[in-house]
């Protein structure tokens, strides 16, 4: 407290002032004190600034209660142990270890004594701490209650047994500490059961998360409170570093108490930046939690990621600290069906741990024992030299997940994996994931190994190799995350398959595993990003995948690693999507010609979007131009002149056209209505039609490229008027009926759910491109795609037709075969 403050209360009671008054000045002190943490912070060690703080509040209620017993007597105020008041710290106030904005819980135990009338002397303290703006949870009691108080409810003999006496009598306390012995030894077997099964129940509803709950969550300040509430009764000890040495190993608790350091630090941080009490390191305080606390950005890392992975180390230290010395404290023998090791094992190989956990039964669950073993394991060359053969027969097993969890557990899943080192408790801030990158990528795992249903089933058939495989990926697929690497995936991959070749895996496996890692994130954003209903969409995807096996194994992963995101991420429709492409790419892949081609189109498609004049489009214009289904439009067409059709789409209302004399007569229509190509063609028949292409462009537009053998020398008003005319669906002229044979015309109809495919190939006529679009525009056929060429007086034609037109098969083969068409 200030200097000054005693003085100011001195006079306040000289005045014979209120108890409102006096509250006011008791408020303003704690308004200051409160306003002067942020410095006190920085500038103690993070156990000392809790103890300062305890002892602050101590001052604040002993200062309560040497002011109401100077009003209660005067002058005559008698020795504060001939008073039969105990004031006691309970809770984190009691460990001093409660954080600036923690409840303040006390306990305040009186002795009914003839003469002394205590308990106004009580009330007016407590509500003198309220006035002042302190939240006092209390409870006061007679001494002879208290062990009629503490059986009534474990909570409050827990919170008994870590009483500690600051302020009062302390020839009450002596009185208080005897009974409270007592209580420590009453049914205690029984409150032992009880508190080991509160401690599961809380840590099973609070996993570690990207948002810890440094409290009451796994590895949190609750664990370590369970160790010492069993410590302390077992041997009645006022800190769990009492037993250290005689129970606890010197190593491990210095460990154990750094980790407890780095959350005391964080938690009273967040509730000095939050002004109140925050016990979650939530999104929201993050940043600003670890500026506040030193860290610092790095060109490579935001400061918030390198405090998350701070506390994510610390909750696992205590997590398996606190579990491990809790069974020793707390248990009389090992465990059934539960692979164990002895207390205190250490030193022991890594491999014979490793032989030991693959040599028991399916499914046996990993002690913390064994967890403990395996941290304090010696790695020896000759362990080094038996874990290539030790990861193969792991991965071989549907219960993998287990010992790579205990592992991880132990803070030495890199010793096996190191491509994973880097991701290890590493915080992933996507907005998306709610895990750190290795319990995510363990989950995945455990998720692959307990599939049902379809994805379980299409897991079961693939061969014991790949299954082996796909769960090493399953492990490994954001190992990528660890580095620097924006596109994490392409990073993973390579560092999976520097260890997969290194593991002894064949080339064809190695080659498998790259391209799932590469492409495990593809599947989900096709799924939700773009139409799976389109063929361009489905073929392009299954163009980077190239066989059922993988497609199989990434679907499979795909559902896995959203799966593991968080509770409910994969839903039904996402299931159905996914599911959809499935299907979908595994018709595609049995099209070898059309994967071919997608693939083909992808790289041009990447060729695009590094092209400067593309990148300077907006996001809408740049949709447009990858939106157009036809392969063949980009396949044919430089990047140069994709976006210059485009621009002219855009900037066309009905209908455009552009001629080109030099070297061959070349026609370019654009039109964004119907448009009478059969009759234009018919007009134009004399200029010889030598190749045509029909692309659908994007907002109605279609592009129709009709190259010509014959030099134009008339004057372009005449395309000019005659395109103009074809905009009248009406026009029709007498066409020359041409000469096609059935067997020149192929059509698959099953070419792709939403095109059939139309190829003639026929001698070279005059007018046959005028005859065939005037039948395809009088049966209403919408051509999507068309690809027309003329070589040595022969006509290689190619369309691809959308089946909700008018196409009929039979229909269009018998007019063209045996139809002619004569026009009004």
């Amino acid at each position: 407290m200030r200097a000054d403050f005693a003085k100011k209360l001195e006079r306040l009671i000289e005045e014979e002032a209120d108890d409102f008054s006096v509250s006011k000045l008791f408020k303003e002190e704690r308004t200051e004190y409160y306003a002067s943490l942020a410095q006190r912070f920085g500038g103690a060690a993070p156990r000392q600034f809790l103890i300062q703080h305890a002892r602050m509040i101590e001052e604040f209620i002993a200062a309560f209660y040497r002011y109401v017993l100077r009003g209660t007597f005067g002058n005559y105020v008698p020795p504060l142990s001939a008073l039969p008041i105990a004031f006691f710290a309970l809770g984190s106030f009691g460990r001093e270890q409660c954080a600036p904005y923690s409840d303040i819980d006390l306990m305040i135990v009186y002795k009914d004594a003839k003469g002394y009338n205590v308990q106004p002397i009580i009330e007016r303290v407590l509500y003198l701490a309220w006035d002042a703006g302190f939240q006092l949870g209390h409870r006061v009691h007679e001494i002879g209650e208290l062990k009629e108080t503490a059986a009534q409810e474990n909570t409050i003999k827990t919170a008994m047994l870590e009483g500690r006496f600051f302020c009062g009598s302390r020839i009450l306390n002596v009185e208080v500490e005897n009974a409270l012995n007592g209580i420590r030894f009453d049914r205690r077997d029984e409150f032992i059961e009880a508190k080991m099964r509160e401690y599961r129940e809380r840590r099973a509803k609070k996993p570690i998360t990207m948002e810890p709950d440094i409290k009451e969550g796994v590895g949190g300040l609750r664990d370590a409170n369970a160790l010492f509430w069993i410590a302390r009764l077992l041997f009645g000890v006022s800190s769990t570093k009492d037993i250290v040495g005689a129970f606890i190993r010197e190593e491990d608790y210095r460990v154990f108490h750094q980790a407890l350091e780095t959350l005391f630090r964080v938690r009273s941080a967040l509730h000095i930046i939050a002004g109140r009490k925050v016990d979650t390191l939530l999104f929201q305080y993050q940043r600003e939690a670890a500026l506040f606390m030193g860290f610092a950005d790095t060109k490579r890392r935001k400061a918030e990621r390198f405090l998350l992975k701070r506390v994510l180390q610390a909750l696992k230290i205590i997590d398996r600290h606190s579990a491990y010395y809790l069974a020793k404290l707390t248990r009389r023998q090992p465990p059934l069906g539960v692979v164990c090791a002895p207390f205190e094992s250490e030193n022991e190989e890594m491999g014979v741990l490793l032989r030991k956990a693959l040599d028991a039964p399916m499914n046996a669950p990993f002690d913390i024992t064994f967890v403990m073993a395996l941290k304090r394991a010696k790695v020896s060359k000759r362990s080094k030299a038996s874990f290539k053969e030790t990861i193969r027969e792991l991965f071989h097993r549907s219960d993998s997940h287990l010992l790579i969890s205990a592992l991880d557990s132990a803070e030495v899943l890199d010793v096996l994996f190191p491509p994973l080192k880097g991701v290890v408790s590493l915080a992933q801030f996507d907005g998306y994931h709610k895990r750190p990158v290795d319990e995510h990528s363990i989950l995945t795992l455990k998720t692959l190994n307990s599939l049902s249903g379809e994805a379980g089933r299409l897991f079961d058939g693939l061969s014991a190799e790949d299954r082996m495989l796909l769960r090493l990926v399953a492990l490994m697929h954001d190992a990528g995350k660890g580095g620097s690497h924006n596109r994490h995936s392409e990073a993973g991959a390579r560092r999976f398959g520097s260890f997969a070749r290194a593991l002894g895996l064949r080339s064809d496996q190695v080659e498998r595993g790259v391209l799932l890692i590469k492409l495990h994130t593809l599947m989900a954003h096709v799924a939700r990003k773009e139409d799976i209903y389109s063929d361009r969409v489905v073929f392009a995807f299954a163009s980077a995948i190239a066989s059922v096996t993988a497609l199989t194994m990434l679907y499979i992963l795909t559902i896995c690693d959203i799966s593991s995101v968080a509770e409910n991420t994969l839903t039904p429709l996402m299931i159905g999507l996914l599911r959809d492409l499935y299907a979908r790419s595994i018709e595609a892949l049995e099209k070898r010609e059309q994967i071919s081609e997608a693939a083909a189109r992808t790289r041009k498609e990447r060729l695009l979007m590094a092209y400067d004049r593309f990148a300077a489009l907006d996001a809408h214009e740049k949709r447009q131009i990858l939106s157009i289904d036809s392969a063949l439009f980009f396949l044919k067409f430089k990047p140069a002149e994709i976006l210059e059709f485009s621009a002219k789409a855009r900037a066309t209302e009905l209908v455009s056209f552009d001629v080109s004399l030099e070297p061959s007569f070349t026609l370019d229509v654009i039109s964004k209505t119907p448009f009478n190509l059969g009759w234009f063609l018919g007009k134009l028949a004399r200029f010889d039609l030598g190749a045509m292409d029909i692309f659908k462009l994007f907002d109605g537009a279609k592009l129709f490229r009709m190259q010509f053998r014959r030099r134009f020398d008339e004057s372009t008003a005449l395309l000019s008027d005659l395109v103009e005319k074809s905009l009248d669906m009406s026009r029709t002229m007498e066409y020359k009926r041409p000469s096609i044979k059935k067997k020149e015309i192929e059509i698959d109809f099953d070419h792709s759910p939403t095109y059939a495919r139309m190829s003639l190939q026929t001698a070279d006529q005059q007018g046959l491109m005028a005859f065939f679009i005037d039948l395809f525009d009088r049966r209403g056929v919408d051509i999507a795609t068309a690809k027309i060429d003329t070589i040595r007086h022969r006509t290689n034609n190619m369309f691809l037709i959308e089946k909700n037109s008018g196409f009929v098969k039979e229909d269009i083969v018998g007019e063209l075969t045996r139809v002619t068409r004569s026009g009004v």
